[in-house]
C-alpha cells in the first residue's frame, strides 16, 4: 500500500465531525493500517492560503474544501490514494 495521510482541518462544525465519522468507517472497510487526524487548528491550511471550516487533506494537499460528499462518493475519493 502506498503512502496514506488523512488529515480533516476543522472549526468543530456538526458537518466537520460527521465527515471524520464517515472517514473513520471508511478506512475500517477499506481496511487501512491507518487512523484519520482530526485536527481544529487551522494554521497548515490557513499556511497555505486556504479560508474554510472544514479541509480534507489527503498526503498533505487539499482534496475537499467545505464539500461534504456521501459516504461512497468519500470512499471513492479515498479509494483513489490507495
Amino acid at each position: 500500500m502506498a503512502y496514506l495521510k488523512i488529515q480533516l482541518f476543522d472549526r468543530g462544525t456538526p458537518a466537520g465531525k460527521k465527515l471524520f465519522s464517515q472517514l473513520e468507517e471508511i478506512c475500517q472497510r477499506l481496511q487501512l493500517d491507518i487512523s484519520p487526524d482530526y485536527i481544529t487548528d487551522m494554521y497548515k491550511v490557513i499556511e497555505q492560503g486556504i479560508q474554510a471550516n472544514t479541509v480534507l487533506m489527503i498526503n498533505y494537499e487539499p482534496v475537499l474544501v467545505d464539500k461534504f460528499p456521501g459516504t461512497s462518493e468519500l470512499e471513492a475519493i479515498i479509494s483513489e490514494f490507495v
